[in-house]
């Protein structure tokens, strides 16, 4: 679940056949470029998903630049990821120089007009509207490198609707990351419909670099595949704490107990494989016609958001109220569990 290991190196130099990398016939860009993560990335949005991109990046060994509108988001940013590399060094998995090597390899800007967006590869993480994220392009598509590669860090938008005006949609694409970014693994890379094969080949080995587990989803569709299960299973917990079967708390503790170290060792299907797919089937019969199929916002969720009770940002939320002291505590909590998860599963 951490970058560490990519080797340094650089992409988008033109082929020595004179084609653009971006241009590689498909199936060729991911052996081309299987050991060397992106030279340069820009990463436009310096909030929680784009400094840990940055972060991500950096520790892969690319020069890594977030850009931000605000001076107040860029210092927040730097906070966040001199705590995440305190967290990584004390865990050791920046040993020496590294760090400090880590931190160098960072910049950030809030001047979107004087930012180099030639980088190998640009990663927007801006708010999740599409007119906003079409605003965006419209500014930086013009500056990009001849095979700069343009990806969204979107879930839940449609990429067709993204695309829609690019001049150059085969190098856009759907790069879905999840936080904390430098920890967690998985990325997922999601052709939109006029996305170069040899694009998403690049990004893949891009990601593969830098240490992630990249998954290819197939369809652009609203929440691609992880968040999709995952809001799949919020929605069965806001039902049964609607219920009054269980707690905000109690949901917590059947997951971080049971299902989640289940699943993280072995995944869901090959689960059910271990357990016998003729019981997984007698299951099925029962509890599926049983599971919620609600579509409206939770009433707690609803209840609350309505009262300006946002999570850790506004000090409560589903578990009640949080003060700083307990905010950094599950962070760093939160950080030390991923870190062991990810040296068990190595």
């Amino acid at each position: 679940m951490s970058e560490a290991g990519g080797a340094s190196g650089t992409c988008g130099a033109n082929g020595s056949d004179g084609t653009t990398e971006a241009g590689v016939e498909a199936g060729g860009a991911a052996e081309a470029f299987a050991a060397r993560p992106p030279g340069s990335v820009a990463c436009i949005g310096a909030g929680t998903m784009g400094a840990g991109i940055a972060l991500a990046f950096a520790i892969g060994g690319s020069a890594a630049t977030m850009v931000a509108r605000r001076q107040s988001t860029l210092d927040a940013a730097w906070r966040r990821i001199e705590a995440s590399v305190g967290l990584l060094t004390t865990a050791g998995r920046l040993p020496g120089a590294e760090p400090e090597a880590v931190l160098g390899r960072i910049a950030g800007t809030t001047d979107l007009d004087g930012a180099d967006l030639g980088a190998d590869l640009v990663v927007e993480s801006v708010a999740e509207d599409v007119a906003a994220k079409r605003r965006l392009y419209r500014a930086i598509e013009p500056r990009l490198g001849p095979s700069t590669i343009l990806g969204t860090c979107t879930s839940s938008l449609s990429l067709a609707e993204l695309a829609a005006g690019l001049t150059h949609p085969e190098r856009f694409l759907g790069y879905h990351w999840f936080n904390p970014a430098e920890l967690i693994a998985l990325v997922e890379i999601v052709p939109a419909e006029a996305t170069a094969a040899a694009v998403t080949d690049r990004v893949e080995a891009f990601s593969r670099a830098i240490g992630k587990q990249p998954v290819r989803v197939a369809a652009d569709l609203p929440g691609f595949v992880a968040n999709r299960l995952q809001y799949a299973l919020i929605r069965e917990a806001y039902h049964l704490v609607a219920a009054g079967v269980c707690t905000p708390a109690d949901v917590d503790r059947v997951v971080t107990a049971g299902l989640g170290p289940r699943w993280a060792a072995i995944g869901p299907f090959l689960s059910m494989d271990l357990a016998g797919l003729d019981v997984h089937r007698a299951v099925v019969e029962q509890l599926f016609p049983r599971l919620s199929a609600g579509t409206a916002v939770p009433p707690l969720l609803a209840a609350l958001t309505d009262e300006g009770a946002l999570g850790v940002k506004s000090g409560r939320g589903l578990l009640g109220r949080y003060d700083e002291g307990q905010v950094r505590e599950v962070i760093e909590l939160r950080a030390r569990a991923l870190l062991m998860l990810d040296r068990l599963l190595r």
